[in-house]
């Protein structure tokens, strides 16, 4: 996360990302920092492509191969944990 940030601002921008850049107009879905972002399927190839480079890019913590794992990206929760601990580390 970048210098300042806190979760609560992280896990904010990112559900609002998702909202914004992920949700089909037509879903009708409001997402928060709970709502199941792969068995929803808001979460595919290009979409997940899109939420690593607006992690990249705008919250400037690259995330490595290593930490693709589905666990991490369930829902945003897990995903500003496992921020936490990329830039902790």
């Amino acid at each position: 996360m970048t210098i300042g940030q806190t979760t609560g601002e992280t896990t904010y921008r990112l559900v609002a990302f998702i909202q914004d850049n992920l949700v089909p107009d037509d879903a009708g879905l409001e997402v928060d920092e709970a709502t199941p972002l792969l068995t929803s399927g808001l979460l595919d190839s290009l979409r997940t492509a899109r939420l690593l480079n607006f992690i990249r890019k705008e919250l400037g913590v690259p995330v490595p191969a290593a930490k693709l794992d589905p666990e991490n990206f369930r829902d945003v929760t897990t995903i500003v944990a496992m921020l936490d601990e990329l830039t902790s580390a």
